[in-house]
Parts: C-alpha cells; sequence; structure tokens
C-alpha cells in the first residue's frame, strides 16, 4: 500500500538521510493522523534500532521492553537496565558494532515512537538521552535520530522548547497535519472508493482527514452507512475516540473538555475572557490550557483588531471533534442510534454543517488565497462578529491582505446551486457596512461567495467579486 500525499515530509526525512551532520528529527502530530506509518514508509527497511515507548507503563516496565528491542537488534547482554543511563550506553556500544545496519547514505537511523511514553514519573529518561546525544550525536556524522509522539503539547514543552540538555538540539521538526481535500481525494482514489467531490467534502467533515479513520472506511458502502457503523451503533469503534485523542495529544485534564464543549456551541467562537468568565477556570490553568489546545491545531485563536484592547477570539477548528460535541458528546439532546435520525432535525443538522464547512475553509485557506491569485501576500484570516447586541452581525471569513484588500468571505454549504436574492443580496452590503463602520478600515472590501457549485444565476450578483467552489478547494 503506497502512502498518499506528505510530498514535503518525506523530502525533508530523505534530506536528513542525505546530510553529512548527525540529525535529529522530531515527527509530532495528533493521535491518528499517520506520524509512525511516515517513518515506516519511508526508511522501514533502513533501521538500526528501534524502539516503542509503553503506554501508561512505569519505568520498569519501559525498560524491560527497551531491553528485549536491545536484543532483538543483537545485543548479547540480556540483563534489564539498571537506570536509562545504562540502557544508553548499551544502544551506544551496539550502535557502534561494524554489523550494525546502515541506510543507503550511510546514516545509523533510529525510532524513538511514542517518545513521551518514555518519560514516566521521577525517570532519568530525558537527562539521559540528552547526555546521550550530546556526547554521540554531536562526534560524528552518522546518526540520524527520530523521535516521534503524539502528545504534541508535551513534544513542544519537554524536546522543542527544552531549556536544558536538549536545548536546541533538534535538526528538522515535522509537525504532521490532516490530510487537506485534495490528499483524501488521492487517499480515496487509490483505495477505489469512486465518491465525488460533494462525498468526499462531507467526509472531511466528519473525519477531518484522518488518515487513521479513513482506513477504517468501506468503500463499497455510503458515507452515512459508515458513519453509523464507526460511530453511531452501540459498540461503534470510534464512538470514544474524542476522549482518546484529547488525552493522547494532551494530559489528563477535564478543563481541554470543557473548553472544547463550551466552544462547541458557538458558530463564530468566542472571545477569551467570555470563555474563561464562563467556566470559572483560574487564569493561569486557562491560559496554559488554551496555549496547548491551539499548539495542537484544536482550537484557533486570532486578534480583534478593532475592538478595545485588541481582545483574543477562540474558535474549535477540529472537524472531527466539532462533530462529536454536536451529535455524540454531553451536550447532545438524545441519544440517537443513526446518523439519519439528525438528518431529519434540519435545524440541528444544518447548523452543524454550516459549521463544519466554514471550518474546512479554514483550513484550506492556501487553497483559497491561491485561487484568489494572492498565495504571495501576506495575510490575517478570522471571523468577525459585530459588536452591536441588535442588529448586528458575522462574517464567516475575513482575508485582510497587506496589498490594500480585504475579503470578506461568505460561506455557504448546500445541497443544489446557491441563489442570492434581493433579501440576501441587502444582508450582504450591510455586513460590508457594519464590518467598514465598526473597523475603520482603510482597505478596498471584495466580497467573496465561497459555495458548494457555481451560484446560480446572475441576478443580485453584482457585488460578488469572486465566487470560489469546491473545486478551488480541492486544488
Amino acid at each position: 500500500m503506497t502512502i498518499v500525499g506528505r510530498k514535503e515530509e518525506i523530502r525533508k526525512l530523505e534530506r536528513c538521510e542525505r546530510s553529512r551532520k548527525s540529525e535529529l528529527v522530531c515527527v509530532y502530530g495528533r493521535r491518528r493522523v499517520g506520524k509512525t506509518y511516515l517513518v515506516e514508509q519511508t526508511f522501514a527497511n533502513f533501521f538500526a534500532f528501534r524502539a516503542t515507548g509503553v503506554e501508561g507503563g512505569n519505568t520498569r516496565a519501559q525498560l524491560r521492553s527497551f531491553n528485549q528491542r536491545l536484543i532483538e537488534a543483537g545485543d548479547l547482554q540480556k540483563q534489564i537496565p539498571r537506570d536509562w543511563f545504562e540502557a544508553f550506553s548499551r544502544l551506544e556500544r551496539l550502535l557502534a558494532r561494524d554489523d550494525i545496519k546502515m541506510s543507503t547514505h550511510g546514516k545509523k537511523i533510529v525510532f524513538f515512537d511514542e517518545f513521551p511514553w518514555f518519560v514516566t514519573a521521577r525517570s532519568d529518561f530525558l537527562m539521559a538521552f540528552g547526555e546521550f546525544w550530546n556526547r554521540c550525536g554531536t562526534a560524528g556524522g552518522d546518526y540520524l535520530f527520530i523521535i516521534c509522539g503524539s502528545a504534541t503539547s508535551w513534544i513542544i514543552g519537554n524536546v522543542l522548547e527544552n531549556t536544558g540538555s536538549l536545548y536546541d538540539r533538534v535538526t528538522c521538526q515535522i509537525f504532521l497535519k490532516p490530510f487537506s481535500l485534495r490528499e483524501t481525494e488521492m487517499f480515496m482514489q487509490d483505495r477505489e472508493f469512486g465518491w465525488s467531490r460533494r462525498q468526499i467534502t462531507e467526509c472531511q467533515m466528519v473525519f477531518g482527514g484522518l488518515p487513521y479513520f479513513l482506513d477504517l472506511l468501506n468503500p463499497s458502502e455510503s458515507l452515512s452507512w459508515n458513519i453509523n457503523t464507526l460511530l453511531f451503533d452501540e459498540h461503534a469503534l470510534l464512538r470514544h475516540e474524542s476522549k482518546k485523542l484529547l488525552e493522547a495529544t494532551l494530559k489528563k485534564s477535564p478543563v481541554y473538555d470543557d473548553i472544547m464543549k463550551c466552544l462547541s456551541e458557538t458558530m463564530y467562537g468566542m472571545l477569551k475572557s467570555e470563555c474563561r468568565a464562563k467556566l470559572g477556570i483560574p487564569q493561569g490553568t486557562f491560559t496554559r490550557a488554551v496555549d496547548d489546545l491551539v499548539k495542537c491545531g484544536y482550537v484557533h485563536e486570532s486578534k480583534d483588531n478593532y475592538s478595545p484592547g485588541r481582545p483574543l477570539r477562540l474558535r474549535l477548528v477540529d472537524p472531527f471533534l466539532l462533530f462529536y460535541y454536536y451529535f455524540l458528546g454531553e451536550n447532545s439532546r438524545e441519544q440517537v442510534r443513526k446518523f439519519e435520525n439528525y438528518k431529519n432535525e434540519p435545524g440541528k443538522f444544518m447548523n452543524w454543517r454550516g459549521h463544519a464547512f466554514e471550518v474546512l475553509c479554514m483550513y484550506h485557506i492556501p487553497e483559497i488565497k491561491k485561487a484568489l491569485g494572492i498565495s504571495g501576500v501576506r495575510t490575517n484570516e478570522y471571523a468577525w462578529q459585530s459588536s452591536k447586541k441588535k442588529n448586528g452581525a458575522q462574517i464567516d471569513m475575513v482575508i485582510e491582505r497587506d496589498d490594500g484588500i480585504t475579503d470578506i468571505c461568505e460561506e455557504k454549504y448546500t445541497d443544489s446551486a446557491f441563489s442570492i436574492d434581493a433579501k440576501y443580496e441587502e444582508s450582504l452590503l450591510r455586513k460590508m457596512d457594519l464590518f467598514r463602520k465598526e473597523t475603520g478600515t482603510k482597505n478596498a472590501l471584495k466580497l467573496v461567495m465561497i459555495t458548494a457549485d457555481e451560484i446560480a444565476g446572475t441576478a443580485h450578483t453584482e457585488h460578488v467579486s469572486r465566487n470560489l467552489i469546491l473545486d478551488d478547494l480541492f486544488e
């Protein structure tokens, strides 16, 4: 089975393998995004040594497992190491052997999967690893050491931003994101799904482009059948996946879940201060939790430059978690076994679908900018909400450009071609007028419609600067 997409990530790994110095590579990203698969498919035949942390295991369990990997790799010593300094000393001797496996360009490739799991309470793992790398990794040019993990906030805090022995030691970092629409389409073409771009888009709104989830889909069945089987049936495989996602990526704390639930209830997000006040979480705890959620890609944080104090606004932007909180979380009004039951509730279903399409557009800003011909222009993107409590307005996405133009984007996902009538045209013009008055922007405002298909007809479209469709998001 061939690897789909990931061209830039593979280029980075191969460049490190070809380099003339030792490389310490950190591959991180959320659970189920395909980190291990990426490394395996790139270097599987050339690992000199490989070990995986034991989930939930104490130091003794980690050392026991590591010892077994040493033995399998050719280490003749059988006794479990007393500590991590002894374990890395044995690894060093193993890698110094003449018969150790080398890559095409002469690198000894070492892969530590689920790196954060090695670090247990009162463990000397990080200290021993730092000492090993500072002594061996910098001495020669033949090491390619790859560390990988799902605990994104931990990786950033303890490896990438480490101020101790690992300070500035990572030579290449790869934050692996979920598939884009185009990559999901390539995946489905490879597996012969035969789905249309509309079906792929709706799949992306639910499963968020996570390769593991996509691999569970049955190409012989419909999207609705797959959603029911994987999420709604009594013993559905992914029924409790959201909890696992959060716990694998973040610390085990209910604060993260509370923040996500709160944000899932708002279409355009909410002010950071309002979210904290609503939940009653202490300032320090809340700030750290939001920072973690942003680093993991679950929440988007933007600055409201046009309100007093330039407050920060938070928005839930993870498609799978958004779907979960809408239909399977505690916020769900009732336990319904089939997805079709929700589709028969137009209000709830349409509210989710509109929200999910906006999140999808946020994920595909590079594609939107390319379609607008502004890939090289620096921009700031955010959802905007009027400060007026009565007769206010919201804008799905504002693209504020450095070239003196601001694109006002309206995003509509409908079953048939969207049409603009006189009343809707009036509301669009009113939104733009409110935006100009409240922000005081001097930029030229351009109206951009992002819809599933071309807008039906030409009536009331004279104010539309551009109409982007699904095909533009796939490019």
